[in-house]
């Protein structure tokens, strides 16, 4: 017959239709979830973009206001020069000391009204003609008009090579004319590093574009060169200069042919300064590497929801076309049933089983002639009595055929279910299989008729032997267990390894497996007899370890298994095996105490241990671990809580991250091993660690290591400072005079800068300490170096105790001019101290001598030689006197 689709089909379409909604559903969802995330990602990066700018923005206004204010204070000198109250030589000096009092000026320079160099902080410009330079045209066009206006010139090279902008100041005199120009250039290695001070990542650009569009600095600069227009149509710059706001922030070209980016821009106008033109200074991001993160999670969740879409189809199609074949299956054994109904009389014919049929109550037995032919009788042999039966069955099985039939007759079991043998005609005997149940009853439950079969299973038995000789060459036993709905139990089949195994026969248990039961240890029976139900309820498969107690043996642990079945009669009979498992059961108790031992080795371990999973959850801690960040297993149960917790830190948790991800790529390729690496850790107090972070690869799992640093690093940092001070003092000792002065002379041999040494000296100490003793005289060393220590303006300045009474001034960037009028401040700060010396032969107080020298470091110099010359100074300046400065030139009181 052929099943009606309309049901399935209508069912289907319904479900079919839900999961389309469903997943529909989903994505919009997603979409809305992941364009919100790219809203606020926009925001953040905006916000973080104007607070760079702006930062760059106040320094920088705050440098130019410093310098205005340093050009207006010379333009008063250039007055004073006009009207000779002062000297060319003096206002040298006075730019010289600005400049080196002031951060990110290169040179300082008047000029006067025809453009000549007339003075100025840098030897060998004086005489210069700067007439032709667009900022001297510019100040002299506005002395008239707008005196205190602030000219900003752009971007140039100066005679040195390097690019600069000077800022220019007019000079008006009384009368009104032009009486020179006070300019300032900028030292672009300083605007550099406030430029490269803001970039967060590597893909930050900061740049700083003159008025006019031409760019002064960029940083990086591999794309962007001074002197370059930005003021093209179109570009970033052009559009922000348009719209007259101060900060604008927009997505665009800086330059054509270059990246799009976000950029912010800022004007730099400070207000008092009257600026002709004004600076912008810009902080962008190439805009594609803003949104890389969110585009790749966005493809990833995209693929996601096609996979898990094309899943869910697949699965729903497949949950269709089978419960299709189920209902068609159905339909056809419904049509079916029928005729196997017609059919059974001629199946049982055919399959050789005997009917018999007893009535209880009468007393006769009907036999039919297959049950007869079954044991060779003819139809007539074969009386209509129990007793031909009872008497046929084999003296051996007679008590267990009655048994079975007794409990059956008594309600005790469902159905009558034997297997004995039966002796036949020729006198031999067969094994049948006797199977029977009552079909009527009277009021009081008695039987009244049970009908059965009666079937030859010799061959069976056959092969029932057959398999206990196999069974004799497997080291265990093979059996079979049945136990009865009344609690009792037998083997019906079990194989000789049995005495082995048990010290039983296979005859003692097949009647019985009680005596099987008590070999079982004591402490491991309840558990077993509670194993054996539920397998007997659920008719799941039984698996079991247990011991049992063997008289001259000892303990032994058995393993076994075994598949139940129900059987008609309602008993359950298991078919399975069981093995001595002792000496494996042995080496894994040996193995679970080593593993135990392991375990208490972790947790002790000095260094923190966490092992994680393929998932990323966290399921082992050591007690070490526990004490170093105190978190508790529920706030970093998985590895991204515990990367929220210990990196608070969003861009620095995003580069432990990268590393850590190198790093598991690269332990394949060292052994498993992930190679330590220094990083920041954040407590749970909020307490900074310095670890080390290592570990090593199992499979998809992985274990940290957590190795801390912060307490070592503190004993390094005493350790330097007692390395590197002089314990008396405070200052700085020998050694780190001798690293700083190495240091600089580097660097000012860079930047061809001068590099100056002063060396002090107290005069008479030895007599200091003769007349007053040790304890004063340290006191007074203590005195001398806090003195000289207050003296020094600049902070870049270092005083260090050179030994005994000796003491060393290390001066960047100053030459000797400078250097001697520091050495002057030095003595008389000493001398100001008023510490009492009888036994001096220069003055009734403590005083100092110093020798000063002072040169730019070339490459056929050393810094030996200018401490050489210093000393040669400071030996002049005690011999000609004490009491005095000397330097290479001149010597001074």
């Amino acid at each position: 017959m052929t099943p009606s689709p309309t049901l399935p089909d209508t069912v289907f379409r319904k479900e079919w239709r839900w999961l389309v909604l469903l997943w529909l559903a989903a994505g919009v969802l997603m979409a809305t979830i992941m364009w919100h995330e790219r809203s606020n990602m926009q925001a953040i990066e905006r916000q973080r973009l104007v607070h760079q700018v702006r930062v760059i923005h106040d320094n920088l206004g705050r440098q130019l206001e410093a310098i205005h204010r340093s050009l207006s204070a010379i333009a008063g000198d250039v007055l004073q020069l006009r009207g000779q109250a002062l000297g060319t030589d003096t206002l040298d000096d006075r730019l010289r000391t600005l400049h080196g009092a002031m951060s990110g000026i290169s040179s300082l320079n008047v000029l006067d009204e025809h453009g000549t160099v007339i003075a100025s902080s840098q030897d060998g410009l004086r005489g210069e003609s700067l007439a032709h330079r667009a900022y001297f045209q510019t100040a002299r066009q506005l002395a008239a008009t707008a005196p205190h206006t602030l000219v900003v010139g752009a971007p140039a090279r100066t005679l040195l090579g390097s690019w600069a902008i000077t800022l220019a100041r007019p000079v008006r005199g009384v009368q009104g004319r032009l009486e020179g120009v006070a300019i300032a250039t900028l030292d672009s290695a300083a605007f550099e590093t406030l430029l490269d001070s803001v970039r967060y990542t590597p893909d930050v650009v900061s740049t700083l574009v003159h008025g006019d569009g031409l760019r002064f600095l960029a940083v990086p600069d591999s794309e962007q060169q001074p002197g370059a227009s930005v003021a093209q149509p179109g570009t970033l710059f052009s559009d922000h200069m348009q719209g007259g706001q101060p900060v604008s922030l927009a997505v665009g070209l800086l330059e054509p042919g270059q990246p799009q980016r976000l950029m912010a821009l800022h004007t730099i106008r400070p207000d008092g300064l009257h600026m002709d033109k004004p600076l912008v200074v810009g902080v962008g991001r190439d805009w594609r590497l803003v949104l890389a993160g969110w585009y790749s999670r966005a493809l990833w969740l995209g693929a996601a929801w096609l996979l898990a879409a094309g899943a869910s189809a697949w699965w729903l199609g497949r949950s269709h076309r089978r419960r299709r074949r189920l209902w068609r299956r159905e339909q056809d054994l419904a049509a079916q049933q029928a005729a196997l109904q017609a059919r059974w009389r001629v199946v049982l014919q055919a399959t050789q089983q005997g009917v018999w049929d007893w009535d209880i109550a009468g007393g006769a037995v009907y036999f039919s002639p297959v049950w007869k032919s079954i044991l060779g009788y003819e139809d007539a042999d074969i009386a209509a009595t129990l007793t031909e039966r009872e008497n046929r069955i084999h003296p051996d099985d007679v008590a267990l055929v009655q048994a079975d039939l007794q409990r059956h007759l008594r309600g005790e079991t469902p159905c009558y279910d034997n297997v004995h043998r039966m002796r036949c005609k020729d006198g031999s005997y067969k094994w049948v299989h006797e199977r029977g149940q009552a079909t009527e009853r009277d009021a009081d439950g008695r039987p009244l008729r049970l009908i059965g079969t009666h079937t030859d299973v010799t061959a069976q038995r056959q092969h029932q032997e057959t398999l206990d000789r196999l069974a004799e060459n497997v080291p265990g036993v093979l059996y079979q267990y049945q136990r009865e709905p009344d609690g009792r139990s037998h083997l019906p089949y079990v194989s000789r390894g049995v005495q082995d195994l048990y010290g039983l026969s296979a005859e003692q248990l097949r009647a019985n497996a009680q005596s099987m039961l008590e070999c079982i240890h004591p402490d491991d029976l309840p558990a077993l007899q509670g194993s054996v139900l539920q397998s007997a309820q659920t008719l799941q498969l039984w698996r079991a370890e247990f011991r049992v107690t063997l008289p001259g043996r000892g303990e032994r642990w058995l393993s076994g298994q075994a598949r139940p079945s129900r059987t008609a009669s309602g008993a359950v009979l298991w078919h399975g095996y069981v093995q001595d498992v002792t000496a494996a059961k042995q080496q894994t108790l040996q193995l679970q105490e080593t593993e135990r031992l392991l375990k208490h080795l972790m947790q002790e371990m000095p260094i923190g241990l966490c092992m994680t999973d393929g998932a990323g959850r966290i399921y082992f801690r050591n007690r070490r671990f526990q004490e170093l960040f105190g978190y508790t297993d529920a706030e970093v149960g998985t590895l991204q809580q515990w990367r929220l917790r210990a990196y608070p830190d969003a861009a620095y948790r995003s580069q432990i991250i990268a590393s850590w991800s190198a790093a598991l790529a690269q332990a394949a390729k060292r052994g498993g091993e992930i190679a330590g690496r220094e990083v920041r850790v954040t407590d749970r107090d909020g307490r900074m660690r310095t670890m080390v972070v290592g570990g090593r690869v199992f499979g998809d799992h992985y274990m940290t290591t957590f190795m801390d640093l912060t307490e070592q690093r503190a004993q390094n940092e005493l350790l330097r400072k007692l390395a590197y001070r002089d314990g008396l003092t405070g200052l700085a000792n020998r050694r780190q005079f001798d690293r700083s002065l190495k240091a600089e002379w580097r660097r000012c041999r860079r930047s061809s800068k001068p590099l100056a040494l002063v060396m002090i000296d107290i005069d008479h100490f030895k007599q200091f300490n003769d007349l007053y003793g040790h304890q004063k005289g340290d006191d007074c060393l203590r005195c001398v170096a806090a003195a000289l220590r207050s003296a020094l303006g600049r902070p870049f300045d270092l005083v260090a105790r050179y030994g005994g009474e000796e003491f060393v001034c290390l001066l960047p960037e100053c030459d000797t001019q400078g250097a001697r009028a520091i050495a002057q401040s030095l003595c008389h700060a000493v001398q100001a101290l008023c510490i009492e010396h009888r036994g001096s032969q220069v003055a009734q107080v403590v005083t100092v001598s110093a020798g000063v020298a002072s040169e730019v470091p070339t490459a056929q110099t050393s810094p030996e030689d200018l401490l050489a010359r210093a000393d040669a100074c400071l030996y002049r300046a005690k011999t000609t006197g004490r009491n005095r400065v000397s330097d290479e030139v001149v010597v001074l009181l």
